[in-house]
């Protein structure tokens, strides 16, 4: 790991429960197990609230987003086959409560898994979880506290791409692991839940982020229907950016009066965009 605020290696101080860099940056581990490496100029930005995480883990345990999960670990899967290495580091990054890292690891159980996420209540969440992941809460716009060439694998699943911090932490020959919403993705519910919709060029314009320094090489759509209640859709509501701007109970009366008027229960379709890129040779740390 890396210090925040002056990039120098962080040594763990187990007697004080801390990680400290050599110029004396100190940065206490939680009690619940992860560590908080913030620079403070990132007070402007909105984190994911305990609502919202639970909302997000109640969502994944109704089995919702399954086929993306699935899916991402497969790749994953296919990727690290031909890895060095004993133990393949791979960063989640912006990786929320860490439902698709562990996913992963369940397929790669030899490999670490770390979590990089602005939520505490996301972190606290990783740690909690099985299998065993490490959790920083970082910024992921900012100089990621990561080493480089530290990760064999990066994962970016609905979050926030810095391309450039994504190459520094790649090893050479790394992965990208990339998922995304198709414009069709949850759109049963964009209208009446008052949703942010995709825009059709979401994929374009990830190309063109990726293309100096990536080399794709799959790229899937990954489709399902899944039946959900008025709780679900409340929750996948709740678990996003809507959930900044709607108050809960507004949401789950929204949600009720959809459900109501398709008897109960509404098909909403998961559809998102998985693509798999390995980062050029030309690519410097």
């Amino acid at each position: 790991m890396r210090c925040p605020v002056c990039t120098e290696p962080l040594v763990g101080d187990i007697e004080h429960g801390a990680l400290r860099c050599p110029r004396g940056h100190t940065f206490d581990l939680a009690r619940q197990g992860h560590v908080t490496l913030l620079d403070g100029r990132s007070g402007g930005l909105r984190a994911d609230t305990a609502d919202m995480v639970a909302a997000r883990l109640r969502v994944h345990e109704a089995g919702v987003l399954d086929a993306a999960v699935d899916a991402l670990a497969d790749s994953l899967d296919r990727v690290l086959s031909d890895a060095s290495g004993d133990h393949p580091l791979i960063l989640d990054l912006g990786g929320g409560p860490g439902v698709y890292l562990r996913a992963c690891l369940r397929r790669r159980p030899s490999a670490r898994g770390l979590v990089i996420d602005l939520s505490k209540f996301c972190a606290r969440a990783v740690t909690r979880g099985e299998p065993a992941a490490a959790a920083v809460v970082a910024d992921a716009w900012r100089a990621v506290p990561v080493r480089s060439g530290a990760a064999a694998v990066v994962l970016s699943v609905f979050a926030p791409r810095n391309v450039d911090e994504i190459v520094r932490m790649l090893a050479p020959g790394g992965h990208l692991l990339v998922v995304t919403p198709l414009p069709s993705h949850l759109t049963e519910l964009i209208e009446p839940l008052g949703m942010l919709s995709v825009t059709p060029d979401k994929t374009d314009r990830l190309d063109a982020a990726m293309a100096p320094a990536f080399e794709l090489i799959d790229r899937r759509e990954v489709v399902a229907s899944v039946d959900v209640d008025a709780a679900t859709i409340a929750d996948l509501v709740g678990m996003g950016p809507s959930a900044f701007h709607h108050d809960r109970a507004e949401i789950d009366a929204a949600a009720r009066r959809l459900a109501d008027a398709h008897g109960g229960r509404v098909q909403v379709t998961v559809a998102v965009t998985l693509t798999v890129s390995r980062v050029g040779s030309a690519s410097t740390h």
